[in-house]
Order: C-alpha cells, then sequence, then structure tokens
C-alpha cells in the first residue's frame, strides 16, 4: 500500500475564489499571490492519485491564521473524507493561539473521523513551537487523542522561498521535549533535525518523531532519504506535498534513493499505516 501523507486539498470554495480568501487570511494571500493559484479539491487529489498508483492520501490542511477559516476548511476536509471510500484520510487544522477553542475544534473532528493535526506553520500562524502558552492546549489534547501533529521545518541554510519560514531543528528540539508522548511528523525532512539523533539526548526524545519527505526533490538529492532511514529506521513517511509537487514524481523521487526493498516498502506506506491505524 502507498500512502502519501502529506497532499493538501482546500473546499472548492477556496479553489474557485481564492481572492476572498486572500482578503481574510494575510498568510493565505503571501503564499498564493497568483490571481489564479493551483489550489486542488478532493476530485483533484482523487484523480492525481489514480494516475499516480497512490492508494491513500492524508489530506492535510493549510496553515490558517483565521480559526474560523481553520473551521471551514476542517468540514471540507472531513466530508472528502467520508465520501472517499478510505482513499483520502483527513487532517484537522486549527490555529494553536486559539487555546481551548482550538482544543474543542480538534476534538470535534476527531469525533468525524480526523487522524491527526495539520499542517501547522509556526511562521504564517504566528505562534511559538516551544512556548507552552501557545500550544499547551494543543499537546494536551493530542497526547489524550494520541493524534500525530505534521508541522512544518525549516532547514536553517539554503535559499530563501515564500514559505520557507524559521521552525529550524533548534526551534524544534524545543517542541520535541515539550510533546511527551504525542506523535510529531516533521515535514520536508524535519529542516535536518534527524541529524541530531544522534546526540544521545536527543535521541532519547524522538521515539515518536517522524520525518516526510514533502517537497524534498525541490532542497535535496533523493540520497537525503537513505540518510533518513538510517537515523530514523521505521519513522520515514512519504509526501508529496501535493498540489506543490505531483505524487508520481515524489514516488520516482524516494525511490531513486536506492533503498532496500522493505525498507523503500516502509516508507512509502507500511510507516504511515502503523501510525495511522490504517
Amino acid at each position: 500500500m502507498i500512502v502519501d501523507c502529506h497532499a493538501h486539498i482546500f473546499s472548492p470554495e477556496v479553489a474557485a475564489g481564492p481572492e476572498a480568501y486572500r482578503a481574510r487570511d494575510e498568510w493565505f494571500a503571501l503564499l498564493n499571490p497568483d490571481p489564479q493559484p493551483r489550489l486542488a479539491t478532493a476530485a483533484d487529489l482523487t484523480a492525481h492519485m489514480e494516475r499516480g498508483d497512490v492508494d491513500v492520501s492524508v489530506a492535510v490542511g493549510f496553515g490558517w491564521h483565521d480559526q474560523a477559516i481553520c473551521v471551514e476548511q476542517n468540514d471540507a476536509l472531513i466530508a472528502a473524507g467520508r465520501r472517499s471510500g478510505g482513499k483520502i484520510v483527513p487532517f484537522c487544522t486549527v490555529q494553536p493561539r486559539a487555546g481551548e477553542a482550538a482544543a474543542q475544534e480538534i476534538e470535534r473532528c476527531a469525533a468525524a473521523g480526523c487522524r491527526g493535526v495539520g499542517e501547522l506553520h509556526p511562521d504564517g500562524q504566528a505562534f511559538a513551537v516551544d512556548d507552552l502558552s501557545d500550544i499547551g492546549p494543543l499537546l494536551e489534547v493530542c497526547r489524550s487523542l494520541q493524534m500525530p501533529i505534521l508541522i512544518h521545518a525549516s532547514e536553517p541554510v539554503g535559499h530563501s522561498y515564500r514559505g520557507k519560514g524559521l521552525t529550524t531543528p533548534d526551534r524544534l528540539y524545543g517542541l520535541v521535549r515539550l510533546a511527551k508522548g504525542v506523535p510529531l511528523i516533521l515535514a520536508h525532512c524535519g529542516g535536518g533535525f534527524a541529524f541530531y539523533e544522534l546526540m544521545p539526548e536527543v535521541a532519547a526524545l524522538t521515539e515518536r518523531v517522524y520525518y516526510d519527505t514533502a517537497a524534498a526533490a525541490f532542497l535535496y538529492r533523493p540520497k537525503v532519504v537513505a540518510r533518513l532511514q538510517d537515523l530514523a529506521p521505521g519513522r520515514v513517511l512519504f509526501g508529496s506535498d501535493y498540489r506543490l509537487l505531483g505524487q508520481r514524481r515524489m514516488l520516482r523521487y524516494v525511490r531513486e534513493a536506492g533503498l532496500p526493498p522493505r525498507a523503500e516498502a516502509a516508507v512509502l506506506g507500511g510507516n504511515a499505516a502503523r501510525l495511522l491505524g490504517l
């Protein structure tokens, strides 16, 4: 089974009328400046999966700054999951700074079928990943429900691009220290955080830290997947970052890493299936 654990979709209303959402959310406007950005709906994702031989996609949301839009888009993701016959597994998004309202929204979404939270973007949503006053309620509810949190991670070197942000390994270490049993998925190969698992004091905290490959083809040579597998066996997840990158392209990319067959199968779906109970 091939599982893409990082595929972005939007409601038809956002895809058809992005200008209205630019006016409501400054972060969305910054990341989607084109008059007609390529925003995918559930129907687009399902068709793309069929062309790419992907069995299951985790539909993740956008890191909206506005909690009201998070709720609105969560409803669309939940509906997409229900219509998909198991092909789309929804995550929900929240504004962590909404506190108890965010925690209650996660509980609502979990009851409706969401398997995780994310993608959260600390820079766009203006919250600190290492500050309990910002993320305490989020961590508490996800710990109780054992729901993974998918969070944007930023590599501290290399070229700049829209949305790169500053959620670098030093800040992620603060989050890992606070998580205490909450499964974390660090997007985009974790911004290099896995390297620090060679430090015993870091490795002692990372049993439930996962890394996805979303958009890795824009940043690294394919061998990064093999290095992640060396550093975090059983905790590397195939992610495309659809629609930014196509699923077929990212499947080729992961396969070019040259992993042994069993390890490749785990990265492409087995690890995600175990984490999400698929």
